[in-house]
């Protein structure tokens, strides 16, 4: 059965400039971004995938086609479902002006009611990522069971990855974890990190999380984690 790794992109602009990008155009990876997902790509547990699935966002285009150079991929797609949340108006904001928004208590604390002015929900965001992973898992499960029938013998375990954003990955860590989506926001993904889930028992088994060569100073949280 499946392994899914989730790799959130590398340290972009918005990032240090503690910007909530959302789907704003022309956010990049910076060069402290590149150096440390080269690193951290390095430690990654597989080098055999058999799909590549990334937003299509330039920072997560930017960061799978860095994970194509440290792994081999089968084949590799853009995926509408885990595209960043769309923020709508708070799109462009600073993180520390958004702070004192009523509605930031909301996403922080019931975060499954809250819904960015002009934009989606969290609810939204989290149901068609994490539909897309269950997909995903079939999709590569089925795969595995052709190739075990044809070769009438146990094939090795398909792993997937998927290239997305802070709060897309936190929401499919989530439901992997049977954990409320009102306490998602206490699960923290350092940009440039990856996580790993193991979906080949009858529940999901998170194996790693939020893994990175070296914390990111300039995020203010341990391993670079954080809202951002």
């Amino acid at each position: 059965m499946p392994v899914i790794v989730l790799l959130r992109h590398g340290l972009s602009s918005a990032n240090t400039a503690g910007i909530l990008a959302g789907r704003a155009p022309g956010v990049s990876l910076t060069d402290e971004g590149v150096n440390a997902l080269e690193a951290t790509l390095r430690m990654l547990p597989q080098r055999r995938f058999s799909r590549l699935l990334h937003s299509p966002l330039h920072r997560c285009e930017q960061t799978a086609e860095f994970a194509q150079r440290a792994a081999e991929f089968d084949s590799v797609e853009v995926s509408e479902d885990i595209i960043e949340l769309d923020y709508g108006d708070w799109t462009g904001r600073s993180l520390k002006e958004l702070a004192a928004e009523p509605l930031w208590k909301t996403v922080l604390e019931r975060a499954s009611q809250a819904r960015f002015p002009g934009g989606e929900s969290l609810a939204e965001a989290a149901e068609r990522a994490v539909s897309r992973v269950r997909s995903l898992v079939v999709e590569l499960a089925q795969e595995e069971q052709r190739e075990k029938e044809q070769r009438e013998k146990d094939s090795p375990p398909r792993w997937g990855m998927l290239v997305s954003h802070g709060d897309i990955i936190k929401a499919i860590i989530a439901d992997a974890l049977n954990m409320p989506l009102d306490d998602f926001q206490r699960i923290g993904v350092a940009p440039g990190s990856f996580t790993v889930i193991d979906y080949s028992g009858t529940r999901p088994v998170l194996t790693a999380m939020s893994v990175t060569a070296a914390g990111l100073a300039d995020s203010g949280a341990p391993g670079g984690g954080g809202l951002r």
